[in-house]
């Protein structure tokens, strides 16, 4: 009307984004946990690992630094290879990260990231958390080193650890309020899982886990058919889910299990249990392992939420 050319931009927040969104499957993922869980880092992690995939199903992930809110190779990229470790999100942002995945399975596909400070969540923030209940997926990564026992049962195999973030029960709580009546799928993820692995060898109720070759905690996750072609490995998935269920139960986690599956609302969640390690070991305090990072399973909530959305299939 008045000769200008107009943006689309988001009926809530008022973000501006891409032109084909309307015709486009937009994936919308949320890391949520208390500080000191990993989130950024593994978000850079996902990152490195996403694009390889992309590329196997035919396609390119790029970068959306117009419809972002932070700079990706700064905060998330850049710090991989600088040994040290990775700056926490800032409270009172929730930092958006957008990426193209071109056409996959005949549909543009986009997915979005959403980074939220373990402040914002251990505390009565102001920041409007509303996209909670309408993403597709929410990742909420649970820090087995917050349990007082597990700490202390491996103070003598971890270098010094920072601080460490709240009661995970009460930040899960807290996210679970901000998803309302939403409906998004739910990935329960013991992070971290490179220290219980250390427990293999200690005397500890959950020591038997790690100390069996066989277990899908121990193992990564396949991600081929026999053809080669890309796909979901669904059973394997299942067995791991009940495994961490399982973990969490022995980890004195059995309230965290009794929120996602006997919630005070009665509306239980789409979910699933999954274990990661965003650095397939222990920081040195500010600096990362020496020997590199080795992310273990740390794609498979995306891999998940891939497959319920019909980007990549499910191994028969």
């Amino acid at each position: 009307m008045c000769g200008q050319q107009l943006e689309r931009t988001c009926t809530v927040c008022h973000a501006p984004m891409p032109k084909d969104v309307a015709e486009s499957d937009v994936i919308c993922v949320a890391l949520a946990g208390a500080r000191a869980t990993g989130k950024s880092v593994s978000i850079g992690v996902m990152r490195m690992f996403l694009e390889k995939l992309v590329e196997e199903l035919g396609s390119s992930l790029d970068y959306e630094e117009k419809y972002s809110e932070t700079d990706e190779n700064a905060e998330y990229l850049k710090q991989m290879v600088t040994g040290r470790a990775y700056s926490a999100t800032p409270p009172s942002i929730a930092r958006s990260l957008l990426y193209s995945m071109g056409q996959l399975n005949g549909r543009r596909r986009y997915l979005a990231l959403r980074d939220i400070a373990g402040e914002d969540l251990e505390k009565d923030s102001q920041l409007n958390l509303s996209f909670l209940g309408r993403a597709d997926l929410v990742i909420f990564l649970f820090d087995p080193l917050a349990i007082q026992s597990i700490r202390d049962a491996l103070e003598s195999l971890l270098p010094q650890q920072g601080e460490s973030g709240g009661e995970p029960q009460r930040v899960l709580q807290t996210v679970l309020r901000h998803i309302g009546t939403g409906r998004p799928h739910l990935a329960i993820c013991l992070a971290k899982v490179d220290a219980l692995q250390a427990l293999a060898q200690q005397d500890s109720p959950i020591s038997p886990v790690f100390a069996n070759p066989g277990a899908a905690m121990t193992r990564e996750s396949p991600t081929r058919r026999a053809n080669g072609q890309v796909g979901y490995d669904e059973e394997t998935a299942q067995v791991l889910s009940e495994e961490v269920r399982s973990a969490l139960m022995l980890l004195n986690g059995t309230v965290i299990v009794n929120m996602i599956e006997n919630p005070a609302t009665k509306v239980i969640l789409p979910h699933r249990f999954f274990a990661t390690s965003a650095l397939g070991d222990a920081a040195n305090g500010e600096l990362l392992p020496p020997h590199g990072i080795t992310p273990f399973r740390v794609l498979d909530p995306l891999m998940w939420i891939l497959n319920q959305k019909g980007v990549i299939p499910s191994i028969s």
